[in-house]
């Protein structure tokens, strides 16, 4: 009688539910795996054969078959290894189940050890919906999923483990070291790019919109020459954004784990691509419908550091996913949606030798290399850049200059605060005087989009919190007005 076991494939970043049908009868010794299966799906017939030799059973000189289904949804990878070598073991009689609402995940080695898999976090997530079912897991993927979900699920090491385990033996507890279930991917990287937003010095302007930016979750330009600190400002960005939360911190461990990286808890995610980057590699695609580094980004920060050295469609395909922060990807028979909720700042010489701005006449580009700078931008995506940063040589020595007097962990205090405070989308313009918002409209409607006006109140509305005001006034459009690069 064929026997069926949960399991599930990767689809994206998602996991999506296969049952995992095992049937073991009389004829010729074979075995055939149906359901669309891609090659590391097809090979796992000789690695289960193995552990199942390795691990102290027999494996049956009968006709095997299994089917991966739903029949018309390709399966790839090694994830259904441990649910297809129980399925043959139940179905040969060699496991007596009490229970058939099993799940199971996780790839075998050779000996009958049970291998954690790319993608093994949201692979779980959907098994975890079916709570009358037994959950098997390897152990670096039982731990992570209790971390980030508070989901109790049994880890097993091997093969004879998960069996003595179906059979009623008490599970075995496995230490699992705390840096593998709570792991800062970007730690290391941080400690050498992030600077202290106190060691910043000469730029107060450009701090005060980084605070803006963290608070509004607004993105943000920085221009100016080289060397006045465009690339330092951005990634101390990064050091001023608040952990996430339980709920963030699942979701964005999940979107890791799908791209067989450990989980970045409890900070952002921060990536920095570099400029040859292509528009599947921004916002997702290929052959596989992956996603890019905009959903890698997820509920954290974007850098893209000199952003007029990118490719002009790869900079227009930003359009949707920053107004709606989801990327929608279809293609032929098949369409993907991946969360895009990531700040985006980008940093750019206005030309190409960057002397644009230099008043003593430097700057030698031709037309072709002013279009390699930020101001080559196209006004769709200049207008989506809620802050727009011109900067400047400082007219003293950086070293004469007295340091910032905020750190970095007071200013990701203040913006923890202020998000709090901050009214819900649309309506921060009922937090000024209606008379006065008219007749900033009345003088700036031909230079102000209607996008822009939303971002003129947000930016506002967070120029008050940080004055200690629920309300803003004149002053904090006219500074608003500044941060749009309105001038």
């Amino acid at each position: 009688m064929p026997l069926s076991i949960a399991s599930s494939t990767l689809i994206g970043i998602r996991g999506a539910p296969v049952e995992v049908e095992v049937d073991v009868a009389t004829g010729i010794p074979a075995v055939r795996i149906v359901g669309l299966p891609d090659a590391a799906v097809g090979e796992a017939r000789e690695r289960i054969r193995s552990a199942i030799r390795s691990s102290g059973f027999t494996w049956p000189a009968r006709r095997i078959t299994v089917n991966l289904a739903p029949a018309d949804l390709r399966k790839s990878g090694g994830s259904f290894d441990l649910a297809i070598a129980l399925g043959i073991l139940a179905a040969s009689g060699q496991l007596q189940l009490a229970s058939r609402q099993i799940a199971a995940l996780g790839e075998l080695a050779l000996d009958g050890r049970v291998r954690d898999v790319p993608g093994a976090l949201p692979l779980a997530l959907p098994l975890v919906a079916h709570y009358e079912r037994t959950l098997l897991l390897p152990v670096e993927t039982a731990a992570q999923l209790g971390a980030h979900a508070g989901v109790s699920a049994h880890g097993v090491a091997t093969l004879r483990e998960a069996v003595n385990l179906l059979q009623g033996a008490a599970p075995v507890v496995h230490r699992v070291p705390a840096s593998s279930v709570d792991v800062d991917l970007h730690s290391q990287e941080d400690r050498v790019l992030v600077p202290d937003l106190s060691s910043i010095r000469g730029q107060p302007m450009a701090t005060r919109a980084l605070l803006i930016s963290a608070i509004g979750r607004l993105p943000l330009l920085l221009e100016g020459p080289p060397g006045v600190g465009k690339s330092m400002l951005a990634h101390a960005l990064h050091g001023i954004l608040p952990d996430l939360t339980s709920a963030e911190a699942t979701e964005v461990g999940a979107i890791a784990s799908a791209a067989g990286r450990p989980s970045p808890v409890p900070r952002p995610p921060l990536r920095t691509p570099h400029h040859d980057l292509t528009v599947a590699g921004l916002i997702g695609g290929g052959p596989r419908m992956t996603p890019g580094e905009l959903t890698w980004a997820h509920r954290g920060l974007l850098i893209l550091d000199e952003i007029g050295e990118f490719r002009r469609d790869t900079l227009e395909a930003l359009r949707e996913p920053l107004e709606r922060q989801v990327v929608r990807l279809s293609r032929a028979g098949r369409s993907e949606q991946f969360p895009a909720a990531a700040l985006l700042v980008a940093t750019g010489n206005p030309c190409g030798c960057g002397e644009l701005d230099s008043l003593d006449g430097s700057c030698l580009c031709t037309p072709r290399a002013r279009r390699h700078g930020s101001l080559s931008l196209s006004a769709p995506i200049r207008d989506r850049f809620a802050l727009r940063i011109r900067l400047g040589r400082p007219v003293a020595p950086i070293s004469t200059m007295p340091t910032g007097g905020l750190t970095t962990a007071a200013a990701r205090e203040l913006v923890a605060t202020a998000r709090a405070a901050l009214p819900a989308e649309g309506e921060a313009s009922k937090r000024v005087d209606p008379m006065l918002l008219r007749a900033y409209a009345r003088g700036h409607t031909d230079r102000i989009s209607g996008r822009g006006w939303e971002h003129l109140t947000t930016i506002a509305c967070v120029a008050g919190l940080l004055g200690g005001r629920e309300s803003f006034g004149e002053s904090e459009l006219a500074e608003a007005l500044h941060f749009l690069g309105v001038r």
